[in-house]
């Protein structure tokens, strides 16, 4: 064999990864913030493949800023116990150091709730989100001027408006979450309250790291040219994590996989029908 030939990159191989290529810069154009792990789902490439195609389309993927913290006013209840933290696991019991496990937490029919900032037009805005921990859906949300127990309960009546209400409604210590309505609401729909330690984020892991994904797909803020524009956009990022963006946890967008659920207990309730129409009650 002469030196050219052990040297010549394969003719199939190359083919291959030009399509791969071609169709990867495809799907980072409808889908731009698109880690190895979507990709890899989208175009039904390994992980391993997806990243090294990437890397050969030359794309690189922004990490998101810092988040900023908050200081809020003072609770008018006191914090409720961290509920969903009994649902954690140890990711192995001999070897507690090596953390713990939260995705047990997801079946338990919890939601949970926070609010980001948005500096849009000389003024700071706030976004309130109450997430579906089941099926990673945005069920209810608020955007307003100022982060009160105002915007927070606007948005979790929202959710409510379109969603039966959940077991579990979990947020950090904030006042925003800390107030009587809030108590009073959950007291009436027997939701059971919830919150994160003081200084722990990470047992609301969920929904800080949906924000960060969420402000980094929305792009520059200076690119819209008033609030309802900006107000529009959010909807419409919203709507696309919903109904269009491949949840890496799920393999699957949030709204397919809830449908996934719907039909599924569907399913299990004409059969469970079908026995007692069979042997009677």
């Amino acid at each position: 064999m002469s030196r050219t030939a052990y040297y010549r990159r394969p003719t199939a191989q190359a083919a291959r990864d030009t399509a791969d290529v071609t169709a990867l810069l495809q799907a980072h154009e409808q889908h731009p913030f698109y880690g190895t792990r979507r990709l890899a789902l989208h175009l039904g490439l390994s992980r391993k493949r997806a990243r090294r195609i990437r890397n050969l389309a030359g794309i690189a993927i922004d990490q998101p800023a810092r988040k900023r913290r908050y200081r809020g006013g003072k609770p008018e209840i006191a914090a409720p116990l961290n509920i969903l933290h009994r649902y954690a696991r140890f990711k192995d019991e001999n070897r507690p150091q090596d953390g713990m496990d939260y995705a047990p937490m997801a079946d338990v029919h919890a939601w949970v709730q926070d609010f980001t900032y948005l500096w849009f037009d000389r003024h700071m805005h706030y976004l309130a989100v109450v997430l579906d921990l089941k099926t990673r859906q945005v069920v209810g949300w608020r955007l307003g001027t100022s982060h009160s127990s105002e915007l927070t309960y606007a948005a979790l009546l929202d959710a409510l408006s379109k969603h039966l209400a959940p077991a579990i409604l979990h947020s950090d210590q904030g006042s925003e979450y800390l107030s009587h309505r809030h108590q009073l609401l959950c007291e009436r729909l027997e939701i059971q309250l919830s919150a994160s330690a003081k200084g722990s984020p990470w047992q609301n892991g969920f929904m800080e790291r949906w924000f960060g994904g969420f402000k980094k797909e929305l792009g520059n803020l200076a690119q819209y040219e008033d609030l309802p524009q900006l107000h529009e956009a959010i909807a419409l990022q919203i709507h696309y994590y919903n109904h269009q963006r491949i949840h890496s946890a799920l393999g699957m967008s949030p709204a397919a996989y809830a449908a996934r659920l719907k039909q599924q207990g569907n399913r299990q309730v004409e059969s469970s029908e079908r026995v007692l129409q069979i042997v009677g009650p």
